[in-house]
């Protein structure tokens, strides 16, 4: 994790934001809700939580947002030297709440980091490349939708709108010829916002793809009657040659 080891520990964080640990220490916790044992041995250091079997979660330096924007890098299996395989997710701490944002990495991106530790979907969805919800080419492990907002009525209705919206399926000939990671590819998508003011978005491998957050705009998804945010995350892997199944990164650190 040489990018984790080179950046100096952020004694003095911004107004409003929790320093690196803190925030790291809140995705401990909620792993660890979500997969009892999961976490046990691992450390806090410097910007990173790390586990004895391998994998590893880093705040990286902020790509884009304001100082309540989190970056997180999940890397499941750090002994794969030189190049650590990771994928990139983002979260905002709204109103200072950093729980709450923790606990939206932990159920989407989170879980597919465990789920491609447990592989027996115990904490996603596995789809493959023919599948009604999957992505042509690529086998998927899916997040469900985690709706944020203070109305849980409306947070509901919007999280099964963007389940039955089949999102990635749908737009995935806007960036397949995109998916360059010979491990796995992140892919979030973001909906929502205020009524009259809502954002589309998906980011593949922590880039936004403007084709992709076109599309998803195009799809015509029902605006919120109120403030609200739904999201889920999903990890595209190549699919073996004789079409079995995904073809899996070695990985020490899987889930038994």
């Amino acid at each position: 994790m040489p990018w984790i080891r080179r950046r100096a520990h952020d004694a003095d964080p911004p107004s409003g934001r929790l320093p690196d640990l803190e925030f790291l220490a809140l995705v401990r916790a909620g792993l660890e809700r979500y997969a009892p044992g999961v976490t046990e041995g691992s450390e806090l250091k410097g910007n990173s939580l790390s586990s004895p079997q391998g994998w590893a979660v880093g705040v990286a330096p902020r790509m884009h947002g304001g100082p309540r924007h989190y970056d997180l890098v999940a890397l499941p299996d750090t002994s794969l030297q030189p190049d650590v395989p990771c994928f990139i997710d983002c979260v905002v701490a709204i109103g200072d709440d950093a729980p709450t944002a923790a606990r939206t990495w932990v159920e989407t991106a989170g879980a597919c980091m465990l789920e491609l530790l447990d592989r027996r979907r115990h904490f996603a969805d596995h789809a493959g490349p023919d599948d009604e919800r999957g992505v042509p080419d690529w086998h998927c492990i899916a997040s469900g939708a985690v709706g944020l907002g203070a109305d849980v009525a409306e947070s509901r209705r919007l999280q099964k709108s963007l389940v039955d919206a089949n999102v990635l399926h749908h737009i995935a000939d806007t960036f397949a010829a995109d998916l360059d990671s010979p491990y796995f590819n992140g892919i979030k998508i973001f909906y929502g916002g205020q009524p009259g003011k809502v954002q589309a978005e998906i980011r593949v491998n922590g880039e936004r793809h403007e084709a992709a957050s076109a599309a998803l705009v195009a799809m015509g998804l029902p605006e919120p009657t109120a403030f609200t945010m739904v999201r889920s995350y999903a990890l595209l892997l190549p699919v073996r040659e004789d079409g079995t199944g995904p073809l899996y990164p070695p990985m020490k650190g899987v889930i038994r």
